[in-house]
């Protein structure tokens, strides 16, 4: 599950798996979804992470 995560004033959500933020919870669930199931990570997701 996505974690939610204010920082900043803003709302981030985490990715449980990699720990990579996003900006919008749809960009978390489908990185969480991915590393669930590859154990890897995924370019075209992970380039709309933010630094945390």
């Amino acid at each position: 599950m996505v974690k939610e995560q204010i920082k900043n004033n803003k709302k981030h959500f985490i990715c449980e798996e990699c720990k990579f933020a996003y900006k919008e919870e749809e960009w978390a669930k489908k990185c969480e979804e991915w590393c669930k199931k590859h154990h890897s990570c995924n370019i075209e997701i992970t380039k709309h992470a933010i630094i945390n």
